[in-house]
């Protein structure tokens, strides 16, 4: 089940998430950026804390060496990819399948893509998340199909990445993994 009420209070926070995720640019390490991540009254102390540490690492390099880090860990490794249902489902039929049940998922709820990226991108997913018109919509119970992409994706991400978990990034996907984690509720099953 899904907490949307711990969703909704992170949309400002998943916006920036989307950002720090993506390939960097001038604005993504913006004091804007991590006064968002301050000012955010969901994150716990802990998330927090992690999160503006990795926005401080990560900030401290210049714009090329940022490009030059990101480019080297997700674009020229085939081991990583932010492609999230790539990781089961490589080309096959069947991620196509997602792909447009996705892009389905976004039109719903009132958001059209204006990228070039498929629907599974892991930015484009949080992004989508941080700006969908959700709350009140009986339709709502429709998102868990973008977090379990989130959370397949993200799992077989971080497995692949283990000799590679100290890299910023790496540590970046795994927060944000546990900050979408915490906004589904395991449901309580009465005993018969």
């Amino acid at each position: 089940m899904i907490n949307f009420n711990r969703l909704a209070g992170l949309r400002e926070t998943l916006a920036v998430l989307s950002q720090l995720i993506d390939y960097p640019t001038a604005d993504t390490f913006s004091p804007a950026n991590r006064k968002q991540i301050e000012d955010d009254g969901e994150l716990t102390q802990e998330e927090k804390g992690q999160l503006l540490s990795l926005f401080d690492q990560l900030a401290k390099a210049s714009l090329l060496d940022q490009q030059t880090d990101y480019t080297n860990l997700f674009e020229m490794n085939r081991r990583y990819t932010l492609y999230m249902s790539y990781y089961k489902m490589t080309d096959s039929r069947e991620r196509g399948t997602v792909l447009a049940k996705l892009k389905m998922l976004y039109e719903m709820f009132g958001v059209s893509e204006a990228t070039s990226e498929l629907s599974d991108y892991l930015p484009l997913l949080l992004d989508f998340l941080a700006c969908g018109d959700y709350l009140g919509d009986p339709r709502r119970d429709d998102l868990q199909l973008a977090l379990s992409v989130i959370e397949d994706g993200t799992y077989n991400l971080l497995k692949n990445a283990i000799v590679d978990s100290d890299k910023p990034y790496i540590k970046l996907i795994k927060l944000t993994r546990t900050i979408i984690g915490s906004c589904v509720k395991a449901e309580v099953k009465a005993d018969a």
